[in-house]
């Protein structure tokens, strides 16, 4: 896999590690080679690169080691959860550390002799550990992020702060990450203040403000307007009185007078 969305499902996985199996080199191997030469060389003289690889991508580290050089390869520690390869340190693969986590249903076990050489052997080399499972599925005990092997995922955690951590930093993390939280707290309790002093106070003002609109709109303003219309009309009125102007008259009403005044005419004849 060579991204977060390079992912084909159960079968093609199966078909791809296969072929790795035998000695294949694929994308996904050369993209890891590349990755971990550049963050050998990011951490410098003095780090320790840590590369964590569960199942398929242990074979990865296994045949991408082979294109890292030893000043490379001493430079990361490697931590592997059920491999589909067992890592060794040797002087082809001289790396800082490694450790290979199986819980002991892990299906791998049946295609990994190295790793069920070690079980049978009684956990007696340095270089593998195993775990109880903590379901008693062969399946779901092969999750990285399964209980079983989150719990030795914690372990490496608690063993990398000890050991790349100072003692000035492991005791201060804490107090931060109170402080965070505390802080966090603070911003949603803060949040919920102002939401219920809005609610408290600017609502009902609000709520008053419309309701005074309301009745202004109905009990003054309304007749205030129709008065002022009216004397507009008044005053208009008065105007086209003044400069002696024809007032307009609908159609309508100008045919009725007209007929009135012929009415008229006849009756004198």
């Amino acid at each position: 896999m060579k991204n977060t969305e390079d992912t084909f499902g159960y079968a093609a996985d199966l078909t791809q590690a296969t072929t790795q199996k035998f000695g294949r080199i694929t994308d996904e191997v050369n993209a890891l080679v590349k990755h971990l030469k550049e963050a050998v060389l990011q951490v410098g003289k003095k780090g320790v690169v840590v590369h964590i690889a569960h199942s398929q991508g242990a074979l990865l580290t296994y045949l991408a080691a082979k294109q890292l050089s030893p000043l490379e390869m001493s430079k990361i520690e490697v931590i592997a959860f059920g491999g589909a390869a067992a890592l060794r340190r040797s002087q082809e693969t001289p790396f800082a550390r490694v450790i290979n986590y199986y819980s002991v249903n892990d299906p791998l076990l049946l295609v990994v002799p190295p790793a069920a050489e070690a079980l049978k052997s009684g956990f007696e080399n340095e270089e593998f550990c195993f775990l109880a499972p903590r379901i008693g599925n062969p399946i779901n005990d092969h999750y990285l992020l399964g209980p079983t092997y989150a719990q030795a995922l914690a372990w490496e955690g608690k063993r990398f702060q000890q050991q790349y951590h100072s003692i000035i930093r492991r005791s201060t993390r804490p107090v931060l990450i109170f402080c965070i939280a505390l802080f966090r707290a603070i911003l949603v309790r803060l949040e919920y203040f102002i939401k219920k002093l809005v609610q408290i106070t600017f609502v009902p003002i609000f709520q008053v403000f419309l309701r005074v609109w309301n009745l202004l709109q109905s009990t003054i303003l309304k007749p205030v307007v129709a008065l002022l219309t009216l004397l507009w009309v008044a005053i208009f009125d008065i105007i086209q009185n003044f400069r002696q102007e024809e007032k307009y008259q609908p159609a309508n009403v100008a045919l009725k007078l007209a007929n009135k005044e012929k009415e008229k005419k006849k009756k004198k004849k």
